[in-house]
């Protein structure tokens, strides 16, 4: 496993997801939809996944053959769209806050891997797993190996790591690889991910299940990835402008909007330069002429 910053890159056949399996409740926010998370449904890139905190597993299967796993209360965006692309940099997903277990296929080349405000993993060939909290970002490469760079501006070198290494960073401090994960991370990792569940694609062919909807997003439901960093939340101004037509959304939004700045033109458009007037003057000279 391994950590990077900036973007992860998954490859041409990755580019469909399904979800497989559900001990819990979830949400899939699908475009302005929110609809319940159900084995089978199909998840488009830009689909958020966000499990409650009672929830003790959700797993993401990807065409490639990798497998994301969700602890309680996580948050990710499949295969943001700004970062989409076919290099080695646009990531499978971007885990906002959680825990997430990622899987390459077993002997599959290196799969496109993980990106978070601090850290971004690509390249993974193995099992990694992850936490992101306030001001904490963890990753555990559990198997395998995969490479990754800090999040802290440009030039950041990449860093292999290798099976059993961990890395931690801590707000703006720098972040450090040792050589074995924190006893606290291993105690705090969800039960699920300590089991090995073979991928369940395969029984979930044929005819997905009928979208079930979920409640309506509100802007404080949103409002962690309203807030996020630029590169995630350019495209929500276009991807949300149905729900700021509603009075509490875009009340909230007002509020806030130096938080998430680039909603000032859905919410104040500019208007159109007028006609010129003509000059009852003018207008009489040219009569006379």
């Amino acid at each position: 496993m391994a950590i990077v910053a900036g973007v992860v890159a998954p490859s041409a056949q990755a580019a469909d997801a399904v979800l497989t399996l559900l001990e819990g409740s979830a949400t899939v926010i699908d475009g302005a939809r929110a609809l319940r998370a159900t084995p089978g449904l199909r998840l488009s890139p830009g689909a958020i996944v966000e499990s409650a905190p009672q929830a003790s597993l959700v797993r993401v299967e990807f065409a490639d053959g990798s497998v994301l796993d969700l602890g309680p209360a996580t948050r990710v965006m499949l295969q943001p769209p700004g970062l989409a692309g076919s290099g080695p940099r646009a990531p499978a997903y971007y885990l906002l806050d959680g825990w997430a277990k990622h899987s390459s296929a077993t002997g599959a080349r290196p799969v496109a891997g993980q990106l978070t405000a601090a850290a971004e993993l690509t390249q993974l060939a193995g099992v990694a797993v992850s936490r992101v909290g306030p001001g904490l970002t963890e990753i555990f490469v559990e198997s395998g190996q995969g490479q990754g760079v800090e999040r802290r501006g440009r030039g950041s070198a990449p860093i292999a790591l290798r099976a059993g290494e961990f890395f931690r960073r801590s707000g703006s401090d720098k972040g450090q690889v040792l050589p074995r994960p924190d006893p606290a991370f291993l105690k705090d990792v969800p039960r699920a991910f300590r089991d090995t569940i073979a991928p369940q694609a395969g029984r979930l062919q044929g005819r997905p299940p009928v979208p079930q909807p979920a409640a309506t997003p509100t802007y404080d439901t949103l409002q962690p990835w309203l807030v996020s960093e630029p590169v995630i939340r350019r495209e929500f101004p276009r991807r949300f402008a149905a729900l700021a037509r509603e009075g509490a959304f875009r009340d909230a939004l007002q509020r806030h909007m130096s938080a998430h700045p680039e909603w000032d033109g859905v919410l104040h458009p500019a208007k159109p330069p007028s006609a010129p007037q003509a000059v009852a003057g003018d207008s009489a000279a040219s009569m006379v002429r």
